[in-house]
């Protein structure tokens, strides 16, 4: 079962949604093929065309001929067998007797037009892909009490010990490392063809002041044309890895304290001033051990919930008409 706790929690944003933002005329060309049974009820050329259109729109503009068919294919595949897992998770939910509230559907509706100017296009848009308002609450409610079942049967029951978490970090503590950083303020001009010469001569006055001892916030509020210079230029701490190669060899060769000489960019010019450093360190258990439970808890449930489906796959009769295959 590929990517099932990811496909699992595909909702309608993708199914119907993205039909609407990429207004493909889904109902003029789909007709009402079976593609699989599951205890009795049918999976359809249309449910699987429903979230196949804009995933075709996307391929489409990347991938041409044979190479755009067989990603089609492969795309088809993997939601027939989504959809064929979401049947036997919802016929589980009906079967437990779960119920969703009509106000968690509402809530979902509101997000869903939040994406339009307006209500009035919301229902036009839905109106010329021929999806009424009852077909939406009614995929909303299937994917809401598909969540109740999965929540019921697997992550409910997950449950993560302190030694796992404590072996979890031995195991990954290089992952965990915080690289070395150095909070930084800047001064930031402009650069301009025309007047190449005297913002060098600008940039370079400026440093001059900052060797004579002037306060580099007073230089940032005077000359610098950076967004920033509401904050003195501050910048914050910068972690080694993030900033331009020329920026970072400069600022983490300083000492706190210390300022560059201007840096030229294709922006401007730049110089820094490093306010702190931190070396680059691996954090205690304590700091990160909500990080490594999540880690820990999205993979059980990614196995727990691969185990669930194969075994109700096992105990279902599923006929996948394309192949013939019965499982």
């Amino acid at each position: 079962m590929k990517k099932a706790l990811h496909l699992l929690f595909l909702t309608i944003i993708i199914s119907i949604l993205g039909l609407l933002i990429y207004q493909f005329p889904v109902t003029a060309q789909f007709t009402e093929k079976i593609l699989a049974v599951v205890n009795g009820d049918a999976i359809t050329q249309t449910d699987v065309d429903e979230i196949l259109a804009p995933i075709y729109i996307q391929y489409k503009s990347t991938y041409q001929g044979e190479e755009l068919k067989k990603k089609l294919e492969i795309a088809k595949k993997d939601i027939l067998n989504q959809l064929i897992e979401d049947k036997l998770l919802l016929q589980k939910a009906i079967k437990q007797e779960l119920e969703v509230d009509e106000k968690e559907i509402d809530s979902l509706i509101d997000k869903l037009k939040n994406n339009f100017q307006s209500e009035e296009e919301f229902f036009k848009v839905l109106e010329n892909q021929n999806v009424t308002l009852h077909d939406l609450r009614k995929r909303y409610k299937e994917q809401l009490l598909i969540k109740k079942i999965v929540q019921r049967e697997i992550f409910s029951k997950i449950i993560i010990s302190p030694s796992e978490i404590a072996a979890h970090y031995e195991e990954h503590k290089q992952e965990l490392e915080i690289p070395a950083q150095v909070k930084l303020r800047n001064i930031f001009i402009q650069a301009s063809e025309e007047n190449e010469e005297d913002i060098i001569k600008k940039t370079n006055d400026i440093h001059e002041q900052l060797k004579s001892g002037a306060e580099f916030v007073e230089l940032v509020e005077k000359y610098s044309e950076a967004p920033n210079v509401v904050d003195a230029g501050d910048m914050g701490y910068m972690k080694r890895g993030s900033m331009r190669k020329e920026i970072e060899d400069a600022t983490f060769a300083l000492e706190v304290g210390g300022f560059t000489a201007p840096i030229k960019t294709a922006s401007g010019y730049y110089l820094f001033k490093v306010e702190e450093k931190k070396e680059a360190m691996i954090p205690p258990v304590e700091d990160v051990q909500d990080e490594i439970r999540r880690a820990i808890y999205q993979e059980k449930s990614k196995k727990k919930l691969e185990i669930w489906i194969n075994e109700l796959k096992e105990s279902t009769l599923i006929e996948v008409k394309d192949d013939e295959e019965k499982t």
